[in-house]
């Protein structure tokens, strides 16, 4: 995971928060696992202000992600964040879906019922990010 930037993880918690809001029901499950990955990477107030601001892009957010390995976390925690309320509805499937198909890269999504192993995992890779 050594190639994930900055830049990239403030691309994913976007992408994380957009598919949080996706289904027009921001869940306090969905807030608490976002504050979680945004403590857990040491989130700046600056950051957080823009991230609160702005909206993920699918062209240009993608086209900043660094490498294969942020494409992969980027899926992974959009999964994560999808499963965490216990429910990952059709509007978040369908925009997880469209992200995987427009990557430059293939990524392995394990099955839906298995989702809920990504939110330890990717807390573990920002985890071990310096």
């Amino acid at each position: 995971m050594a190639d994930i930037t900055r830049q990239d993880l403030l691309t994913i918690l976007r992408f994380g928060i957009h598919v949080a809001r996706v289904d027009s029901d921001f869940s306090p499950l969905e807030r608490t696992l976002l504050k979680r990955l945004s403590d857990t990477i040491k989130l700046t107030a600056p950051e957080q202000k823009d991230l609160a601001n702005g909206d993920a892009s699918l062209a240009t957010g993608l086209q900043k992600l660094s490498g294969h390995d942020a494409q992969n976390l980027l899926v992974k925690t959009l999964c994560a964040v999808a499963h965490s309320d216990g429910k990952a509805t059709p509007e978040e499937l369908e925009f997880i879906e469209k992200v995987i198909g427009k990557l430059s890269d293939t990524v392995f999504v394990y099955p839906r019922e298995e989702w809920g192993m990504y939110e330890d995992e990717v807390l573990q890779i920002l985890g071990q990010m310096k």
